[in-house]
């Protein structure tokens, strides 16, 4: 017998022993279904929420600083210090913005932000909007995207010209299905003539609304609307490093100019933070390789569950075929070929059962798809190569190692005494 008339026959075998015992073949494949639905459904969640995180960090740019009070490390513990930290000021921005070496930098801006505001235009009004009061250098961090007019011009922003720009669900609803652009709309009894309007981009994983739900205005505008020394009004100063290798001299020419400023004692800590994307980008990894760690520890029990089932039902399937494995030895069969047809069995339920639990996980996350996309959420669910290889690699190895010990036994059974058992 050739290797590929072995292999044929071997597989031959197999799925009639299973089409034989088709009950029995399908509630083991549920077992194995089961373990491989748990890991794989769990994998594909924790990197879609991974990658939906880190891309969105991404978009800022590993080059980019951001002074703030609060740093974005884990701060459970010290939130009171953090909170009670002055916050970064105008005139620090000032300071960075005339002392760091301008060949070093590419953008810096200050940004001014005053949440939970109301816009009205024309008898309609939207509540819960921010308002982000910025100086030029922002347009070249963030990256805007109009579906209708421009950004400020540099006359707009200098001249604090009573403009703003707006996200779409204000425009959309202060004017539905009409052009926003050069329309008015007042914001704290302020009338501000709209010269953009942003593309939609759709809340943020964490329900955020992000740019969609957010006025812009120039910083100079900005102390007409608002009084900028109130404790509610979130402060911020971005750098944008023109090559990644200055980096980290950026960052400490930014902690000595602010420190001076502060005058801060050489043993006082910060109070301030500079963050980068990398370093909660790096958090975000271990967060989710815990997060995945505790996912296989949960699905190898499924997993192991299927692993016993597959092993009874072949020892079972052994039992009852001992007078069959009697006459293929006596017509010429040998034991590797035994060992090789009673491993094809498990392998082929395995398989099918991973293809079964591989199933269910298109279906849990087109469901959640469809969901995500329903609440207008900025996330992709989907399961990817990566899992589908883990999956059929996992039934595959399962069917392996629960069929070895029953194909033994079976390649190992003398003919005479099978034929006997009869």
């Amino acid at each position: 017998m050739n290797l590929v008339q072995f292999v044929i026959e071997g597989i031959g075998f197999a799925i009639k022993a299973i089409q034989s015992n088709r009950t029995r073949a399908f509630l083991t494949m549920l077992g194995v279904a089961t373990g491989i639905f748990a890991i794989t459904s769990i994998l594909a969640m924790v990197n879609s929420l991974k990658t939906s995180i880190t891309e969105n960090l991404s978009a800022l740019g590993n080059t980019t600083l951001f002074i703030h009070n609060w740093p974005w490390a884990d701060n459970h513990d010290d939130w009171y210090k953090y909170f009670n930290r002055p916050k970064v000021s105008f005139r620090e921005y000032e300071r960075l913005k005339l002392q760091l070496p301008p060949e070093k930098i590419e953008a810096i801006f200050f940004q001014a932000t005053v949440a939970n505001q109301t816009a009205r235009a024309y008898g309609r009004s939207i509540s819960g909007i921010t308002v982000a009061a910025s100086t030029p250098g922002v347009s070249v961090v963030n990256d805007f995207n109009f579906s209708q007019g421009r950004f400020f011009s540099d006359i707009e922003f200098n001249m604090s010209a009573p403009v703003c720009i707006v996200g779409h669900t204000v425009a959309e609803n202060l004017f539905p299905n009409e052009p926003a652009v050069g329309k008015y709309i007042r914001i704290k009894n302020k009338r501000l003539r709209i010269v953009g309007v942003l593309e939609k981009v759709g809340s943020s994983l964490f329900g955020m609304s992000g740019e969609d739900e957010m006025v812009f205005i120039p910083y100079a505008l900005a102390p007409r609307l608002f009084n900028l020394s109130r404790r509610f009004v979130d402060k911020l100063i971005v750098v944008k490093v023109a090559n990644y290798e200055d980096l980290e001299y950026i960052e400490n020419e930014i902690r000595g100019i602010i420190r001076a400023a502060r005058g801060l004692k050489p043993a006082a800590e910060d109070t301030f933070s500079i963050n980068k994307q990398e370093s909660v980008i790096q958090q975000i990894d271990q967060v989710f390789g815990f997060l995945e760690k505790g996912g296989w520890a949960i699905s190898i029990f499924s997993i192991l569950i299927g692993g016993f089932s597959i092993g009874l039902i072949m020892y079972i399937s052994v039992r009852e075929r001992t007078n069959e494995i009697g006459i293929q030895k006596a017509l010429g069969a040998t034991r590797s070929f035994i060992l090789y047809q009673f491993l094809v069995e498990a392998l082929l339920i395995c398989l099918l059962g991973g293809a079964l639990g591989l199933m269910g996980v298109y279906g849990l996350t087109s469901a959640i798809q469809y969901l995500i996309e329903r609440a207008d959420v900025s996330m992709e669910v989907a399961i990817r190569s990566r899992e589908i290889f883990v999956g059929l690699g996992l039934s595959a190895g399962v069917g392996i190692l629960s069929g070895f010990a029953p194909a033994l036994i079976a390649a190992l059974i003398d003919p005479v005494v099978a034929i006997r058992h009869s």
